[in-house]
């Protein structure tokens, strides 16, 4: 895999964030990415067509694997709730077997030439491919053992000694980059619903000299709510989902909701 390569995450099922990334990054050669093609947005299986029809490498994220195999998402709090009700009464139905069979079949972890370098490419973190959240606000000592494959490795070693490399993540929807020991850890933040305060799309670019710059693109998110609201969400569900869009950041949960 040689030259420019755009890397994206988190894209929950907007089509219309996904089309305006990838038209703004331009000369890109291949697309990657860090998983979530579906959930609380309301075109899944379009997402996952452009994206087979781009030849794009993927790996699975959480939200993938709960839709595919019809298990708890084990997402935030926050977002639980909204999590499980949309999966059910909107993802499931959207997405057709073969759809449901592509996201089973997608890698939970990919090693992967991007120019210059190699990188492992998973949702979460190495140590729990689906689950972990590596937040860029975590101490060096945590990173260095979500970095390693298995928890059974944390103790070996001192500090980051054994953790290097290049590792692409997704999960948190937080666009950052960290440098720990000899770790570089990039995460390109959410395209379909950042949640750092800035609801633009967010992606990475690596050059072939394996140079890594950040984008944010600004697009239309009333056609995502006009789509969202022509499925017949309403309520509580409609307006976090709106909340999300357009401030790029979750609500709390409204009153009365089971959390966890």
């Amino acid at each position: 895999m040689q030259g420019k390569i755009l890397v994206v995450s988190d894209i929950h099922g907007n089509i219309h964030a996904l089309e305006r990334v990838v038209e703004s990054v331009r000369g890109w050669d291949r697309i990657v990415v860090l998983g979530d093609l579906v959930d609380y947005g309301p075109r899944p299986a379009e997402v996952i067509d452009y994206l087979r029809e781009h030849d794009a490498l993927i790996v699975r994220g959480n939200h993938d694997h709960a839709v595919a195999y019809g298990v708890d998402c084990r997402c935030g709090e926050k977002t639980h709730w909204l999590s499980v009700w949309f999966r059910e009464n909107i993802t499931s139905k959207l997405l057709d077997e073969g759809d449901k069979e592509f996201l089973a079949r997608l890698p939970t972890r990919e090693n992967a030439d991007l120019g210059s370098i190699k990188a492992l490419l998973v949702h979460a973190a190495p140590r729990n491919p689906l689950y972990s959240y590596l937040h860029p606000w975590l101490g060096d000592e945590e990173v260095c053992s979500m970095l390693r494959p298995s928890a059974r490795l944390r103790g070996r070693g001192r500090g980051c000694d054994g953790v290097s490399g290049v590792y692409l993540v997704g999960h948190t929807h937080i666009q950052f980059l960290r440098t720990v020991n000899g770790a570089l850890v990039v995460n390109p933040g959410s395209v379909g619903q950042p949640r750092d305060g800035d609801p633009r799309a967010a992606y990475a670019v690596i050059d072939g000299d394996g140079r890594v710059a950040f984008g944010r693109v600004k697009y239309d998110v009333d056609p995502v709510i006009r789509d969202l609201e022509a499925l017949g969400i309403k309520g509580p569900y409609l307006e976090a989902l709106k909340v999300m869009l357009r401030e790029g950041r979750v609500p709390n949960p409204p009153p009365g909701v089971v959390r966890g």
